[in-house]
């Protein structure tokens, strides 16, 4: 039953995820789904409620209630959404007239009712205010004066086949005295909330370490021989409703809100808790793993703390290990950058500029820094056969890179092609998608199988 309870409040929380729109759609479809789901609630409880004291006319008017509940409800997840809107406003105003109208046996009974044409004033005026003029401003004050005109007339219709005669239920009272305030009160919520795509992910991110979503993925880095030489950890990020989420996408949220604090450190963690169980089945110690580091964590006072303490936990030798910057990291505190690169460097842990070429840095941090590899983006690889200047630029960087004493590594190696070119100007370092993409740790495990038979 627990399990069960937590699945449903799963699926409320990811909701967001599956609806279409920015911010602003995704708080109008959210409130289309709230009223939806309020009239198929109150409609069935009111349909049952009626065929069982015998008044099966009005309960009928209750079950067509209800199906116009579940259209509400559907085209909150479906296309044309303006276009439905002035249908869905009308008809549920149009419906809740129409069951005021047929109330007039009592008094308290009519008023309770008034709650849904309450409920649809407030909640259009909060929700429809971005929409056209009609929508934002004039339908609202249709359904106050709607609202106005019962409570001071007692509107009802007393002529004709539809008339209702309650017994004084208490369950009638409740139900409709609840469910629109309920939904108001929902409603209000939903318009004071942030849907938007960054918000979300930065929400479902926040708890992603504890629901086991997050994954290190490893791909394998070659020699110019393409013997295996060590893995760059890459992390993946599997929601439950949209699948994979693009690194691109996540990781910019993770910096902005400063959750790559905790989630760089548990990549750390995983990345050399996995080393230290390769080997001791394959005996690994000549491959070397490469590990991201975000500019907020070189810059975050316990880095140095927490990843000494990290190393010393799983008894891992700091010269296999790589820690990759992007060109950005110069633009923070230089100094700071400087003391943990230098700090580091004495333990043996290696250094290299990642994405090199495409941003801030300059042949001055080269020679500033105690980097020891270079990392030319593939954004300049896979273009040094149809843009000329690409082509310099990655010579240039090569040749520059071994008079330093730099080691290069060419990334986005797509096919033979790219490889024999690179490899003949000098790259002795090569990833990409031609040797193998980002593999989970079982199928990374099967290239170490590979490499140590080969």
């Amino acid at each position: 039953m627990i399990s069960y309870f937590r699945s449903g409040i799963s699926m409320v929380h990811n909701l967001p995820f599956n609806l279409k729109g920015d911010s602003l759609e995704k708080k109008l479809r959210l409130t289309l789904l709230i009223a939806g789901t309020s009239s198929i609630f109150a409609g069935v409880f009111m349909a049952w409620f009626n065929f069982s004291s015998g008044h099966n006319a009005i309960a009928c008017l209750y079950c067509a209630s209800t199906l116009l509940g579940g259209y509400i409800s559907c085209s909150a997840f479906c296309g044309g959404l303006k276009r439905n809107l002035y249908i869905i406003v009308h008809t549920l105003l149009a419906s809740i007239i129409m069951l005021l109208l047929v109330d007039n046996y009592h008094i308290a009974a009519k008023r309770s009712e008034y709650n849904y044409l309450l409920a649809l004033t407030v909640g259009s005026a909060l929700v429809l205010r971005q929409q056209s003029n009609y929508l934002s401003k004039v339908f609202p004050l249709i359904c106050f004066f709607c609202y106005l005109g019962f409570v001071v007339t007692g509107l009802t219709w007393q002529q004709g086949a539809f008339h209702l005669n309650i017994p004084q239920d208490a369950g009638f009272y409740i139900v409709n005295c609840s469910v629109p305030i309920v939904a108001l009160l929902l409603t209000v919520y939903t318009s004071r909330g942030d849907y938007s795509e960054t918000d979300l992910i930065k929400r479902e991110l926040s708890n992603a370490i504890e629901k086991n979503e997050l994954e290190v993925y490893y791909q394998p880095q070659v020699d110019a021989e393409k013997k295996l030489i060590g893995f760059e950890a890459l992390l993946r990020w599997k929601h439950p409703v949209k699948g994979f989420i693009s690194p691109e996408v996540f990781i910019p949220v993770a910096e902005k809100s400063g959750l790559i604090i905790d989630i760089g450190k548990w990549v750390m963690e995983r990345t050399l808790l996995q080393m230290s169980e390769w080997d001791r089945m394959y005996n690994l110690s000549h491959l070397k793993f490469s590990v991201n580091i975000s500019p907020l964590q070189l810059m975050h006072r316990d880095f140095t703390q927490d990843t000494l303490k990290i190393l010393a936990n799983y008894k891992i030798s700091p010269e296999r290990l790589k820690f990759e910057i992007t060109e950005t990291t110069f633009i923070y505190d230089q100094k700071r950058i400087g003391d943990v690169i230098a700090q580091f460097s004495e333990l043996g842990i290696k250094w290299a500029i990642d994405d090199f070429g495409v941003g801030y840095s300059s042949l001055k941090s080269l020679s500033d820094f105690a980097i020891d590899d270079i990392k030319i983006d593939k954004s300049l690889i896979m273009h040094i056969f149809d843009n000329e200047s690409a082509a310099i630029v990655v010579h240039k960087t090569i040749e520059l890179s071994r008079e330093m004493g730099l080691n290069v590594l060419a990334e986005g190696i797509e096919s033979e092609e790219y490889f024999d070119y690179l490899r003949h100007k000098g790259c002795h370092l090569f990833q990409g998608y031609h040797f193998a993409r980002p593999l989970p740790a079982a199928d990374a495990a099967q290239w170490i199988r590979k490499s140590k038979n080969a």
